[in-house]
Formats: structure tokens, sequence, C-alpha cells
């Protein structure tokens, strides 16, 4: 067994490096006007407008294609920031920002204007963040902080109006798993029970009922306790439920709800399963269980990548193919992942967005070719299976390019223990579940018939 445990972590160990040669982004995040994003080899590229310096130096030039901002591996989280900055985590979990620092968003005590190097936030440790004008975050505590602007009610802790300079505590509660900032003065956030809660102002009718102008407090919005990832834009929200299902919320001057509704309660929308979901400024991105990507709102800047500048209500489908895994919506743009590894942009481009070294415009999502990353659409195809989300959360899909008889599914971690196994058979796709996993990287092993089919790496984060 314990030859066989050696085998399993130097494969394991091939399949990751080979990831890290590739060196294909895995995570993005847009902003008002620039992207972040992780490559698998751990280093962190950001391109797009500079007016707040978040590029890392002081000449407001925008960057056209991506750049190094830190010459380090070892980050494993980051967003770029509604208001022109950016937050990262590093594996050691401490928090860095850098960029606009009005209203003290970036947390480090001042309210110098713009940064231009990274300042670290405190010296605790963090999971999770989000950002506009002002900004929260979770520590590993699953305690739940806030700082920046606070003249609407934003920090949750019943003051006004001073802005908050430095990380505060929102509450005792030690169970938050996830925190969105809005860019209307309020905060939604997810407990570990899959409890809903939300604060703040409320004129765009995200945390309370039309009467109510700024709840004080975090209060929990509704009684349902499946309630599994959240996404806000300006003025709306999207939220994912554990069985898939999509709801919306708030403002709907666009149909950015995708419900035709401007409702304080969420709405589901339509009656399809997702895997993913993204609100932009005022317009909304999802991808559907089949790896579809979809999109509704506001598209007269070709945000919605659909080809036109028609408005849509409901989700319209973008292309035909079958491969996204994540979407990240922006300021009237939007970027997105394939499980390829490749990155694909629409919608405005003034600042760069694309960082494909030009300005121009796409109504369609467009290919950006990223240097390193050596895989290719017709790479992808030749693929026998297919694993998307991956990396993945709570669940997973392998998808079988050929139908396959007596599949032998095997999971296992990487000390070489084994996870799952299992035969399935007549069938073109398997749900792994991979909500108990512990996070890291897994091999998945098919076999048909006795006969290898492939090993593949699965990241669980």
């Amino acid at each position: 067994m314990k030859a066989k445990y050696n085998f399993l972590y130097i494969l394991l160990l091939l399949l990751f490096t080979s990831s890290i040669q590739a060196q294909c982004f895995t995570k993005i995040s847009s902003g008002e006007g620039h992207i972040v994003a992780i490559k698998s080899d751990g280093t962190f590229w950001t391109w797009g407008s500079n007016n707040g310096w978040q590029m890392g130096n002081e000449n407001f030039i925008p960057e056209l294609s991506p750049i190094q901002l830190n010459t380090s591996n070892n980050w494993i989280f980051g967003i770029a920031g509604k208001v022109n900055n950016t937050f990262m985590i590093r594996n050691d979990n401490t928090l860095w920002g850098l960029g606009q620092n009005t209203y003290g968003i970036l947390g480090i005590g001042n309210s110098t204007p713009a940064l231009s190097s990274f300042n670290q936030i405190g010296n605790a440790t963090w999971k999770h963040i989000s950002s506009t004008f002002h900004t929260y975050a979770i520590r590993t505590n699953g305690t739940l902080w806030g700082w920046g602007q606070n003249d609407g009610g934003q920090m949750g802790n019943g003051t006004c109006c001073s802005n908050q300079l430095s990380p505060v505590q929102i509450g005792t509660d030690s169970d938050w798993r996830q925190v969105e900032a809005s860019q209307t003065r309020s905060g939604l956030a997810i407990k570990e029970n899959g409890t809903l809660w939300g604060w703040g102002s409320n004129g765009s009718r995200l945390v309370a009922t039309p009467s109510t102008s700024i709840v004080n407090f975090p209060t929990q919005i509704g009684t349902d306790v499946d309630w599994e990832y959240i996404s806000v834009g300006a003025s709306h929200c999207l939220a994912l439920k554990t069985d898939g299902t999509l709801w919306s919320w708030g403002t709907n001057g666009y149909g950015q709800n995708g419900t035709g509704s401007n409702s304080n309660i969420p709405q589901q929308v339509g009656t399809d399963t997702w895997i993913y979901a993204s609100a932009g400024f005022l317009s909304s991105f999802g991808i559907k269980s089949d790896n579809t990507l979809w999109a509704w709102g506001r598209n007269d800047q070709s945000e919605l990548g659909d080809g036109t500048t028609i408005q849509h209500n409901a989700p319209v489908q973008i292309g035909t193919e079958t491969n996204w895994v994540a979407v990240a919506a922006g300021t009237f743009y939007a970027v997105a992942l394939k499980s390829d590894g490749s990155l694909w942009a629409w919608g405005n481009n003034q600042n760069g967005q694309y960082g494909n070294g030009t300005t121009a415009t796409s109504p369609i999502p467009l290919y950006i070719p990223v240097e390193g990353c050596t895989l290719s659409v017709s790479d992808f195809q030749q693929v026998p299976v297919v694993i998307a989300p991956n990396p993945a959360k709570e669940r997973t899909t392998l998808h079988f390019k050929n139908s396959l008889e007596k599949v032998t599914l095997s999971v296992y971690d990487f000390s070489g223990k084994i996870i799952i196994s299992q035969e399935i058979d007549g069938l073109n796709e398997y749900h792994l579940n991979t909500s108990d996993y512990p996070v890291g990287v897994y091999l998945v092993e098919v076999k048909e018939n006795g006969k290898l089919v492939g090993n593949y790496k699965l990241v669980k984060e």
C-alpha cells in the first residue's frame, strides 16, 4: 500500500506541476475598470484601469495587458474592489490591499487618498473579503468585520456617520461564511447554517421592506436555510441555493433581476439549475449546470455578450459552448473562464479590461491569448473526461465526451488515501459531491472495463 501511495503522490505532483507550467488563470475578479487574476502557479496578475494606483504605480495610465503585480507566488484569494483598489489574501491568510483609500476603504488606519504598494490590514488571519466604498471581511474564526464609508449603517453596529478607518467587528457571531458589499451602502451575508442576512441602507430594497430606510444591524432575510452563494451588483443581488436554483431581488430598472420583479423578496429566476452567478453593475450573468453561459439586464455597451445592444429582461444564452466555469461581471463588461483555462472578454474595453493590448471592443466573447498558457480549445475537445467546475466548492461534474461502459471512478487525496471508489454505468455525466472534501488537491481516476481512461487533477477550494 505504501508503494501505491508513493506512486499516487508522484502522479499528483506531476499533474499539479504540469498545470503550473501551463500557467493558465484559475481565479478572476472584476472591478469597475480593472481585473485581477491568479494563475495556477499562485502568481497574481492585474490589468485595466489605474485610476487609484491599483496597478502598483502612480502614473494613472491603464495597463492594456496583464502585469504581475507582486513577485510572490503565495496568493490564494483576490478581488478587484469596485472603486479602483485591490485586496489579496496570502496562503498564510494575511490580508493585503492597495489602490484607492477614500473613506478608509483599505482599513489601514488612515484615509490617504491612494497607495501604490500593498499594505497589510491588521494582524489577523482572513478568509473572505468584499469591497466598494466600504469593505467587509470574514476572519478565519468566522467573525465578521467592516471598515470604510459609514453614512448609511454600513458597519452594521448602529453607528453613523463617521468613516471607519480600521476593521471593526460586526456583532459577535462567529459562523459567517460569505459577505458581499453593495454599491448602495449595504451588506449581504450568508452564515454557515445557510441563512441569509442584510443590513445598511435599503434604498435599493436589498435588505428589508420598502418602508424601511436603514437596517442598523444584521437582520435575517426570510427564513430559508439553504442559501449557498450570493453576488451583489450596484443595486440587485443574485443568490444560489444548495439545490442549484437561482434567485434575485433589488431594483430592476434594466431587467437585471431576470424575473420582471422590482422586489425586496428573493424571487426565483426561471426553473433551471445553475452552478455560478455574477451580478454586474446593472446586468447579470450565470452559468447553468450544463456549463452554458447566460446573461440579462442592461446591454447598451454590449455587456451581455450576445452580439446586440438590446436589453434582456430574462436570461439569454451567450454562444453555444458548454465548458464555461466562471464569469466575473464588471461595469459594462465581463470576463469569463472556460474549463480549459482560456480567458474571454466582451463589452466595454476603454481601460483595456480585455488584457489583449488594445481598447477595441467586442459584442461577443473574445478569446484573450495568455502568455504561458499552453492549453487551447482543441486540446480541451480531445480530453475524454472534463471536470467542471474545477476548482470545485460544493460539487463538480464529470462530463464524458463519449459513452463509456462499466466505468470505475476513484478519488484519492494528495497522500494517496482513497476517498471514494464506485462503479457507474451508462452515463454521459456524473455529479460528484465535494462538500465534505477538505481544501486541497485530489486525483480522479477513471477506468472503463478495468482499463485506465485517464487521471485528472481536482482542486477543492
